[in-house]
């Protein structure tokens, strides 16, 4: 399609150089590059923000006229600022999402919750396919709240709430998840079918229908679509403020991939960056792998979550170092002392949590296996589930 695009970008140069004047196609037309076609729509790049909003605002009715006659079907038109100085700086992470129309509402949500602007709700509910980052957005949150959130996945929640059982202190759990902090629950979507948790899980909501903390649930389903949910936890569900995540956009995709192509998305590989956002519609991890396979053996150092491995393990080891007071020594060496040993099991987790590979956490700490990384974080989590002191204190590093 980039290629038939591109085509009919050279006819459309040449009557807007006739309907505008060359003055002004000089000015403000000549530059402009075509980047995608997708769903009746064209989208553009003009060189600075300035020209994108000069041309949105007295060009884009010639412009959409234009190609609309050239490609025989009404057409409308985007555009966006190129701007190359930031294409290095393009990071797509838990702290960096990628945001646009398809999850716009959710990331304007989140964004007034971490700067403490008042909503009618304090429930949120985010629910989209696997892939469309609903997790990077709330970890994006965390990172913004200056009160940091309860977190638990489903899974988490599971093996607590199953240790709790087990010993009779169900209650610890729900006045630890029914206390005036923010709370995250992650994957609620299997819950489906755990009676015994959902009739846990209706408590704690009700509890914190009144707090001034917020509630926030990311689910793959909407709450209507949860199989063997009890009804008044659905009620629950959906009585707060409900958002779709959709899968990411043509130029949400096409910013993810120029990051994680860095420079040569601005010259070299330009088109075939261009025609991957083009072709594959898919969620993140599936733009991600498209992109490996068209880079071969070839794959720049910052090609997990565009951040190089090594440089994220080195700064959760010094994060965890400083909190458990250890050196960087002690964690990566053989010592076996209570303290060192959960420390080590915490970086590992967090490890995981950023993206990192079982295998790159255990070259990282001297050598260890996957199957020993894997071992470490089901001892901690196992820990964790019992112990609400430990919880709060992993936390803290999140």
């Amino acid at each position: 399609m980039l290629p038939v695009l591109l085509d009919c970008w050279t006819r459309v140069q040449e009557a807007l150089r006739v309907r505008a004047g060359e003055a002004v196609f000089t000015a403000w037309l000549a530059d402009l590059r075509p980047v995608l076609l997708e769903r009746g729509t064209v989208y553009l790049e003009a060189s600075t923000r300035m020209v994108a909003d000069r041309v949105r605002s007295l060009y884009r009715p010639l412009l959409q006229e234009l190609f609309s006659a050239e490609i025989g079907t009404p057409v409308q038109l985007e555009l966006q600022a190129r701007e190359p100085n930031r294409l290095l700086e393009l990071e797509v992470s838990p702290q960096h999402p990628v945001i646009d129309d398809s999850n716009r509402t959710a990331h304007l949500v989140l964004k007034s919750l971490a700067t403490g602007r008042s909503l009618p709700s304090n429930a949120f509910f985010f629910h989209g396919p696997s892939g469309v980052g609903k997790t990077f957005l709330l970890r994006w949150w965390r990172e913004q709240c200056t009160e940091k959130p309860m977190w638990f996945d489903l899974p988490g929640l599971l093996r607590a709430f199953q240790a709790v059982h087990q010993e009779k202190r169900v209650e610890e759990l729900r006045t630890e998840l029914s206390q005036d902090r923010p709370l995250v629950l992650d994957e609620i979507h299997r819950i489906a079918g755990k009676e015994k948790l959902q009739q846990f899980l209706i408590t704690v909501l009700r509890a914190r229908e009144t707090l001034r903390s917020p509630t926030l649930l990311a689910s793959r389903w909407h709450p209507k679509d949860i199989r063997d949910l009890d009804a008044s936890l659905g009620t629950l569900f959906l009585a707060g403020f409900v958002a779709n995540i959709e899968r990411p956009g043509p130029l949400a995709r096409l910013r993810y991939l120029r990051a994680l192509e860095g420079a040569p998305s601005r010259n070299g590989r330009a088109e075939a960056v261009e025609t991957l956002a083009q072709h594959c519609d898919g969620s993140f991890p599936e733009l991600r792998l498209a992109w490996a396979k068209t880079r071969s053996a070839t794959l720049p150092p910052k090609y997990l979550e565009l951040i190089d491995p090594g440089r994220v393990f080195a700064r959760l080891r010094d994060r965890v170092a400083e909190h458990f007071g250890l050196t960087a020594a002690d964690l990566l060496g053989k010592g076996q002392g209570r303290a060192v040993s959960r420390a080590r099991k915490v970086l590992a987790m967090l490890c995981l949590e950023q993206g990192l590979s079982g295998g790159e956490v255990g070259r990282f700490l001297d050598g260890r296996t996957r199957a020993a990384v894997s071992y470490m974080v089901r001892s901690l989590q196992q820990e964790m589930a019992r112990s609400a002191e430990l919880r709060q204190q992993v936390e803290g590093l999140l």
